[in-house]
């Protein structure tokens, strides 16, 4: 094309050399024929030029001529650019176009002249009043001398092209978008997708495919083998066997298997696939997906324990309910041989201790019944002194650090650095087990015997213990994992590993914090436990004046219980009222229809009619005349107790001041 325009050109520009003739006339005078053979020369060189301008015209091509230096000398005025070459000759770039455009021109126009090369370029022209994009052809035209003598451009409208490529452009950015968002989706689902030809062996993968798998990218989709050699060798089998299934009798398949990782690391995926098949009915390839199921795995496992967990807590929920009756018949009775006052002062202190302990008992059941709910509150929380409780501690476990080491002539001594520090808020049962755990886990580590040094003081953080021994120490391992469910050091028939994880739990309940201060083997262990200062007034329990009430009530007990209603009756008859009992809702609405009643108290748990139903029927004949009070094993939430209409709770077990408190409040 550029030979040709050249070629054109330079015949459509070429003059007679005067001086070349001149010489000619000097040399030899032209004859007729001579001259009719130059004539016949010019009509063929006017037809031809002619006919170059018909074919210039003909063009839908903007083509032009211009000096060096951007001056059109020639332009061939196609209808199409609605502009004729009176308007365009003799004119610059500039006069024709705004800055932007003509700047350009000018920069391709000097470039050809300076490198004699051709260029080409692309631009946006607002012509007629449309923006349309034009292709700019710019050749040099040259002389003998291989001077740059004249500039011919051909402008080619190529809106029709432009926006198709643009049209392109935006679908291929469209397809990268959702390419991306597709890689994106894949990447949260743990999803890869996969194509396998089965005669060239190989494969196309998803970048998520690449990370489930753990191979780089930047390698390509891993041969077939190198895939096989990843999955789990116990599930290798059936993964062949699946896979050759497919290609052997095109059907599909959905399993499970698991792959090992460079790393050591196992994972769980489900592979998800089907053939292809070719014109001849063969499998030709292999399609599908791969998902990393290992989260899933995991939380289904979880899900499986937690199951396990909850029936365990409803057991033991019932279990408590029925501790705690047990441990109501004992303090009752306790409480009525304490009220005989016909024994030493070292009998009544054994019968507190005693009291303390079904106390404690009592606590570690309504643990119980929590177990597996951790949305309620601990109602059995105030302020007590840690102190104090500490010392109670070590009184209570005395058997396990003192009299059982010294029946193994072994000897243990227990030191305390009691500091002054605040009253705690926290339930004095859950800080006592935690206690006992922490004495019992010395003892433990020091089978020779040795020290146990407990310290209490106060710290930015809150109020500090540190239990310290001369036991066998902990490794790294060891500290780490010390709190962790069902980790133990000590074997299956010293410890099942839980006893340190409910410490730990426990103390996280009452927003404190337990770590392993200090450990070295074979020289012993620190473990401080820190809880946070409560900045609370203590709450000052204001004892109601019996003095100001010597009026003696009338008492209704309902419970099914016979072995409970016969100490229950004479509890309340120590508190100075009277008290009758019946042991079913419905001999309690018939002695009521009887008898003047003021305050009835029943239990929940009855058969043929309930304790919430007997308070419903109680409302609904007597009115607000008669008080209730629930007394149940199990935990009582405020809002049953508001929704019944019910004036008090009495918690079992309960003791003697317990009860009284109730009635001097109705």
């Amino acid at each position: 094309m550029e030979n040709v325009i050249f070629k054109i050109n330079t015949t459509f520009i070429a003059k007679p050399n005067t001086q070349c003739h001149k010489t000619m006339i000097t040399k030899k005078k032209p004859t007729y024929s001579d001259l009719e053979n130059r004539i016949n020369e010019l009509e063929l060189e006017i037809q031809n030029e002619d006919r170059f301008n018909l074919l210039l015209k003909a063009s839908e091509d903007m083509i032009t001529i211009h000096k060096p230096g951007g001056e059109y000398i020639y332009y061939n005025g196609p209808t199409c650019f609605a502009i004729s070459p009176n308007e365009v000759v003799g004119k610059m770039p500039s006069d024709l176009f705004g800055k932007s455009v003509s700047n350009t021109l000018m920069n391709a126009f000097r470039k050809v002249e300076k490198t004699g090369k051709s260029e080409t370029l692309e631009v946006l022209l607002n012509w007629l009043g449309e923006k349309r994009w034009y292709s700019e052809y710019i050749y040099p035209v040259k002389n003998a001398n291989g001077e740059v003598v004249e500039l011919v451009k051909v402008c080619r409208d190529i809106n029709k092209r432009k926006i198709a490529e643009q049209k392109i452009e935006s679908q291929n950015k469209k397809l990268h978008e959702l390419n991306n968002a597709l890689n994106d989706a894949q990447e949260l689902a743990q999803v890869g997708s996969w194509l396998l030809n089965l005669s060239s062996q190989k494969s196309e993968w998803s970048d998520e495919m690449f990370s489930i798998w753990g191979f780089d990218s930047k390698n390509g989709a891993p041969a077939l083998d190198l895939i096989i050699d990843r999955v789990h060798p116990e599930d290798l089998g059936l993964f062949n066997n699946y896979l050759a299934e497919t290609i052997n009798s095109g059907s599909a398949f959905d399993t499970e298997f698991r792959i090992c990782m460079p790393n050591g690391e196992q994972k769980m995926v489900r592979s998800i696939c089907k053939p292809l098949f070719g014109e001849d009915g063969e499998v030709i390839s292999i399609m599908g997906a791969t998902q990393d199921i290992t989260s899933q795995k995991q939380f289904e496992e979880a899900q499986v324990k937690y199951q396990r967990i909850k029936a365990i807590g409803e057991m033991s929920a019932s279990i408590a309910h029925d501790f705690n009756n047990s441990l109501q018949q004992m303090m009752g009775n306790l409480e009525i041989v304490k009220n005989k006052n016909d024994f030493s002062d070292s009998t009544g202190e054994r019968l507190n201790n005693i009291g303390s302990i079904i106390s404690n008992v009592a606590e570690r059941v309504s643990a119980l019944q929590e177990f597996g709910d951790t949305k309620h509150d601990n109602k059995n929380a105030k302020l007590i002194d840690f102190n104090k409780l500490i010392e109670e501690s070590l009184s209570e476990s005395r058997p396990l650090w003192k009299d059982g080491m010294e029946k193994e002539g072994l000897s243990i001594n227990v030191i305390t650095d009691y500091n002054e520090i605040p009253k705690v808020y926290c339930s004095a049962g859950d800080l006592k087990s935690v206690i006992y755990n922490l004495i019992k886990n010395s003892v433990e580590a020091m089978p020779e015997g040795g020290d146990i040094i407990i310290k209490t003081g106060i710290r930015d953080k809150g109020i500090f213990v540190t239990f310290t021994d001369t036991g066998v120490g902990m490794n790294k391992e060891s500290q780490f994992k010390v709190f962790q469910p069902f980790y133990s050091t000590k074997g299956f028939k010293l410890g099942r590993g839980l006893g340190m994880s409910g410490v730990y739990s426990t103390i996280k309940k009452h927003r404190g914090d337990i770590v392993v201060r200090s450990s070295e083997i074979s020289k012993g262990t620190t473990i401080e436990m820190v809880l946070p200062i409560n900045h609370q007034d203590e709450i000052k329990m204001t004892t109601i004046n019996e003095s100001k009430n010597k009026e003696v009530y009338s008492v209704l007990w309902v419970d099914d219980d016979t072995l409970l209603t016969d100490s229950l009756s004479e509890l309340v008859e120590l508190t100075g009222h009277k008290c009758d009992v019946v042991n079913s809702g419905k001999d309690a609405l018939e002695y009521l229809d009887k008898n003047s009643c003021d305050i009835v108290f029943t239990d929940i748990g009855m058969p043929e009619m309930n304790g919430w139903e007997l308070a419903d029927l109680i409302r609904d004949r007597f009115g607000n005349k008669i008080k209730i009070v629930i007394v149940s094993g199990w935990s009582v939430e405020e809002k049953d107790k508001e929704a019944n209409n019910i004036d008090f709770v009495l918690q079992k077990p309960f003791t003697l001041e317990e009860l009284k408190q109730v009635l001097l409040k109705a």
